[in-house]
């Protein structure tokens, strides 16, 4: 069960347009920051920004490889609060940012990060 401190928290993570386009790509599949700067269109040190306070909701999870952090959503927290990935995912299908953020998305192809 959520707790209304949980729910705040998690609404407060919704609350923005980067967070919402990065959930977004990372519904997809697992990706670095440098690859999510480039799919957005903003810095990695804003990409960042918003990766770690993901993480600290406990929404997002990482993984190091070498120099370079792949995030991916959390499974815990996407079972536990699956009717909101439910309605996040009829959003996205439906609102021009998020489909042009995975046409994009699909349009790099395979992603590998440079040395």
């Amino acid at each position: 069960m959520i707790t209304q401190i949980k729910l705040t928290i998690v609404f407060k993570m919704l609350s923005d347009v980067n967070r919402l386009r990065i959930i977004n790509l990372l519904m997809r599949k697992e990706l670095c920051v440098c690859h999510m700067a480039e799919l957005l269109g903003i810095s990695q040190t804003n990409v960042s920004h918003h990766l770690a306070k993901l993480y600290a909701a406990n929404i997002v999870q990482y993984r190091k490889d070498g120099q370079w952090i792949y995030y991916k959503l959390n499974e815990d927290f996407v079972k536990v609060n699956h009717q909101l990935f439910e309605y996040l995912t009829q959003v996205f299908s439906s609102e021009s940012v998020y489909k042009d953020d995975i046409k994009t998305l699909h349009a790099m192809g395979d992603l590998h990060c440079r040395v």
